[in-house]
């Protein structure tokens, strides 16, 4: 199995701006540097969030807030992020507020955190996601380097039970989950609320009726590898639809047996002008691989145990099932692949894959 290994070029950054990572994690509710981050509007007891913030926590606060003395790492801004068309600011470096629909006709400048805030952007957002599913084709705005999705953790995991990691702490004493999220107590209550397991679907609000929410989430079992099929457009630079990624619109073994979607943190199978690449959006690597071994991933990947990673092998390359199962065994150690997770009838059918 030959394979030939390359570093994804990375680009020059400027500084992050001080508390840019606090921000970021509280904007999508993925957690890497920080447990927990608070953002903390101007009137609201500072005393109160000292008094729960962790050392492993980081409290956002606005610049008109009272002196914090806390163990959390504390940050300040000026501005807001509540509405369409809000800036909030760390230093002078900001972030602006915008309607996931609004955002794919306007003009983006700077940074911005895009969010849905009625029915109809919600819709908007699973069509799209839909739409690539079916043609490899993914929504504009959302690979833009310069946006951000609001909440993607919720929209990953909406059902899944836990702790609050983003939460706001309102100047009218409200406490509610991320950008968006639903009220869950007030201030005085703060200690004891945040330490309540909710279904991560609180952060998304109430633009629809929670249930139906997690319903249209989990019945798209891949919604987690679009999300993070947008990052990987955005690492790679790939043009829009031209490149192909397996399991959006593409299958390099497209024979009707796939009964699995890949987890969405595995690596993703493209096939670009210089060859077919695997591409890791968590490490940034990318690795050319032969037609043969480009084969094995897509088997493996979207087939739920070995057993039929091995049988689809065989006869999609004319191998003995004994070659197939030491390709199949050879590939997940050697590029850190996985089976993947038996795939609902509906998700199958809705990848649209094709040569």
């Amino acid at each position: 199995m030959h394979i030939s290994t390359t570093e994804a070029s990375r680009k020059s950054h400027e500084p992050e701006p001080v508390g840019a990572r606090a921000l970021r994690e509280w904007i999508t509710g993925e957690q890497e540097q920080y447990s927990r981050v608070f953002l903390v509007e101007s009137g609201t007891s500072v005393e109160t969030v000292a008094a729960v913030a962790r050392e492993d926590d980081a409290v956002l606060l606005h610049a008109q807030s009272g002196p914090y003395d806390g163990p959390a790492h504390a940050f300040r801004f000026t501005g807001a992020l509540s509405e369409v068309g809000d800036e909030l600011f760390l230093g002078e470096r900001g972030v602006e507020l915008q309607d996931y629909v609004a955002a794919a006709f306007v003009q983006i400048i700077g940074p911005t955190t895009v969010g849905f805030f009625d029915e109809t952007g919600w819709q908007s957002f699973l069509d799209d996601a839909d739409l690539a599913r079916r043609t490899g084709v993914f929504p504009s705005s959302l690979i833009d380097p310069r946006v951000l999705l609001a909440n993607r953790r919720a929209l990953a995991a909406p059902g899944e039970l836990a702790t609050p990691s983003a939460i706001r702490v309102g100047s009218d004493g409200r406490v509610s989950v991320g950008l968006q999220g639903e009220v869950i107590g007030e201030v005085d209550e703060l200690a004891t609320v945040i330490e309540s397991r909710l279904p991560r679907a609180v952060a998304l609000g109430g633009m629809v009726p929670r249930q139906a929410l997690i319903e249209g989430l989990t019945g798209r079992g891949w919604i987690g590898r679009y999300l993070n099929a947008t990052d990987l457009i955005k690492m790679l630079r790939l043009a829009n639809g031209v490149e192909k990624i397996s399991g959006f619109g593409w299958s390099f073994v497209d024979d009707a047996h796939a009964d699995a979607e890949p987890s969405a943190s595995d690596p993703f199978l493209l096939e670009t002008s210089d060859g077919f690449v695997l591409a890791d959006v968590t490490t940034l690597r990318r690795q050319l691989l032969s037609p043969m071994t480009a084969k094995v991933v897509d088997a493996t990947q979207t087939s739920s145990a070995p057993e039929i990673a091995v049988e689809r092998l065989a006869r999609e390359c004319g191998l003995s099932e004994s070659d197939a199962n030491g390709l199949c065994r050879d590939a997940a150690t050697a590029l850190n692949i996985h089976f993947g997770t038996r795939a609902h009838a509906s998700c199958q059918a809705a990848s649209g894959s094709g040569r």
